[in-house]
């Protein structure tokens, strides 16, 4: 055999070798049933603020209605919210209308809401605040929401609460809800905590923890949980559902509170008391 085709030999193989390695890799790694890539996400992620700060409208996702203040610099909210008081570093702004007891009880949700936790940190430097809507007042008829499409304003109209349909961290909540009146849209539900999570989930939550929140629903769905019940929605409703109940309880009755979710889902519990505290 001529020397030089012996040499190039050796060269071919370790070719050969390295293309069916290759090979196997991308077969491996390829989407397969059941994994992490199949499982489904909300598709109204918040959009990146643009540069100009006026209010646009974009599809389901309001952006630039409010610019992030700069330090030291005092927010600026709008006209009707008169009333203004502050807690950990987020902002409760209402009318003059809305009764006093609403702002009472989102200062004392907020403060325990992160309690055993300083995730308000992040929130507060990304300039976070509290609507409190008055009642009468819709939550799509807030400034801050007045830009969505008419399908997804429809679908607000009568909401509870929102969290996630602002490229900022911004929640409204209704002043009966906040008050315990029966006559408001979450029957006198504090719904705050539920919104909370959502800022947790989209501003201050690690991206390590977000994975096992989208492990944990995708096994609670396969198991066969949170049937005809809101949580099963997406994995962000998921979170803030089981946040909700954590800190007090999701449904109006009161049963589902965090006993309950430590028994029924305990992975997802073992996942809010590392983060949110005792």
């Amino acid at each position: 055999m001529p020397t030089r085709i012996a040499l190039l030999m050796p060269v071919a193989a370790l070719a050969i070798v390295t293309v069916a390695i290759v090979a196997l890799f991308a077969a491996r790694s390829g989407p397969a049933e059941g994994s992490l890539s199949s499982i489904e996400t909300p598709s109204e992620t918040p959009a990146l603020t643009p540069q100009d700060p006026a209010l646009m409208p974009s599809g389901s996702v309001c952006q630039g209605s409010i610019r992030r203040p700069d330090p030291g610099e005092p927010r600026i909210y709008a006209p009707q919210y008169t009333r203004q008081r502050e807690v950990l570093g987020i902002a409760v702004v209402g009318s003059s209308a809305v009764d006093e007891r609403a702002f009472d009880e989102a200062i004392a949700t907020i403060e325990r809401f992160f309690s055993g936790n300083d995730l308000e940190e992040r929130l507060a430097e990304e300039g976070a605040y509290i609507v409190i809507a008055e009642d009468g007042v819709a939550l799509d008829e807030l400034p801050e929401f007045a830009c969505l499409d008419p399908l997804t304003r429809d679908d607000v109209h009568s909401a509870c609460g929102i969290a996630d349909r602002a490229d900022y961290p911004v929640v409204a909540v209704d002043e009966l809800d906040m008050t315990g009146n029966r006559r408001g849209p979450c029957r006198g539900l504090n719904i705050l905590y539920h919104e909370l999570g959502h800022l947790v989930q989209g501003w201050a939550l690690l991206p390590a923890d977000y994975f096992d929140v989208r492990i944990f629903y995708q096994a609670a769905l396969d198991a066969g949980k949170y049937r005809n019940t809101y949580a099963a929605s997406n994995v962000n409703e998921y979170f803030a559902e089981a946040t909700q109940a954590y800190f007090l309880h999701s449904d109006t009755a009161g049963a589902r509170d965090r006993e309950w979710l430590r028994q029924y889902d305990p992975d997802l519990h073992g996942l809010l008391t590392r983060i949110y505290g005792e």
